[in-house]
């Protein structure tokens, strides 16, 4: 698989994931679950806050959502930059040098008398 392939469906795989996310919290059933999820929060900020794995000990589960989504969105739109310059004429070039570079290390075969 190319590069290109593989950035192209690492795009897809995390906006599918983030849709089914968002689709499962807006039910009635993920809304019960958000709210488990927040007192539960409540329970643990201060020890993840002890471990360094959040800054601030007083944040909401809705703020470090919040900040979480940014990143990650700032994460897919650098992805996307990256993967939108790397255009076709790029990846045509590199495919006719390994053309080019296959036919000239093919040994010739012997095909009898």
């Amino acid at each position: 698989m190319s590069k290109t392939e593989s950035n192209s469906l690492l795009l897809f795989a995390g906006a599918f994931s983030l849709g089914a996310i968002f689709s499962y919290f807006a039910s009635e059933a993920g809304s019960k679950k958000w709210r488990q999820l927040s007192d539960k929060w409540l329970e643990v900020r201060d020890y993840l806050y002890q471990q360094g794995l959040i800054e601030d000990k007083n944040i909401s589960l809705e703020d470090f959502r919040d900040q979480y989504l940014k990143k990650l969105a700032d994460s897919f739109a650098s992805m996307k930059v990256a993967f939108e310059s790397n255009t076709v004429e790029k990846e045509l070039a590199h495919l006719a040098k390994l053309s080019r570079r296959r036919a000239r290390n093919k040994k010739h075969k012997f095909k009898g008398i």
